[in-house]
């Protein structure tokens, strides 16, 4: 009551606005989005390959072959199990992930753990895993951003799922060129032996997942899920917020 209270006058005083339309946001309204920015998300939904998750074009893609894999994973099977997405980088989504990313506000951190949780469930129904692991970043990038986003959303859901995340198993040990403008196999070239372990055993036998802010190519997850698997690790799905379609 007390804590509603004081938000309606901190409301009146110095009005929430929405981090992507500079709407004023109600007293009621989630932290940081307006409904209408929140409603704008495009979820990433079936038919997409079972492998990488990117979506297929046809709504019929997987009628006849339910495990049919797209041309990219036929072609270069990625090192991971499984990997999933939320939303499409776009809109509102690709806007409060910059935010995060880019310019440290971590006052979206809520929202986006928030979706995060609202549909882990979907794609992982079942799942057990044993620890989360998000993809790090080069000590000098960490250093220009001070934070890693991926780390951000990892040790919330981890923590909302009672699971244990490791954040210094694996790291960055070669300084790569940002991904954004570089071609698939670039791509792939560009992060090849760019990850190392400090301490297999923690990972040795289990169930791991790698959870990171955007998949392009998925280039980045697959060579973490390789060195990870080289480790020992049974099995790597990799979570994202949103891919690019």
């Amino acid at each position: 009551m007390l804590q509603g209270v004081t938000l309606h006058l901190a409301d009146a005083v110095l009005p929430r606005h929405c981090s992507v339309c500079g709407v004023v946001l109600g007293p009621d309204a989630r932290p940081t989005f307006c409904d209408t920015c929140w409603s704008a998300i495009r979820l990433i939904t079936p038919p997409y390959c079972p492998c990488c998750g990117r979506p297929f074009r046809s709504p019929v893609a997987l009628a006849y072959s339910p495990e049919h894999r797209c041309g990219a994973c036929r072609r270069k099977p990625p090192a991971f199990d499984h990997a999933r997405a939320i939303g499409r980088y776009e809109g509102p989504l690709r806007a409060a992930i910059h935010l995060l990313k880019y310019r440290g506000k971590l006052h979206v951190k809520g929202p986006l753990l928030q979706l995060a949780l609202e549909h882990f469930h979907e794609h992982f129904q079942g799942a057990a895993f044993d620890a989360v692991i998000p993809i790090p970043l080069h000590r000098r990038r960490l250093m220009q951003r001070e934070f890693n986003q991926a780390a951000v959303l990892a040790s919330g859901l981890a923590a909302q799922l009672s699971i244990v995340v490791l954040e210094r198993v694996l790291v960055r040990v070669r300084w790569t060129q940002p991904q954004v403008e570089l071609s698939g196999d670039e791509r792939r070239r560009n992060v090849k032996d760019a990850f190392a372990m400090t301490d297999a055993s923690q990972i040795e036998g289990k169930r791991v997942l790698v959870v990171d802010d955007v998949l392009t190519t998925g280039a980045t997850v697959s060579e973490a899920a390789k060195t990870l698997k080289a480790a020992g690790a049974t099995r790597v799905d990799v979570f994202a917020l949103a891919r690019v379609v």
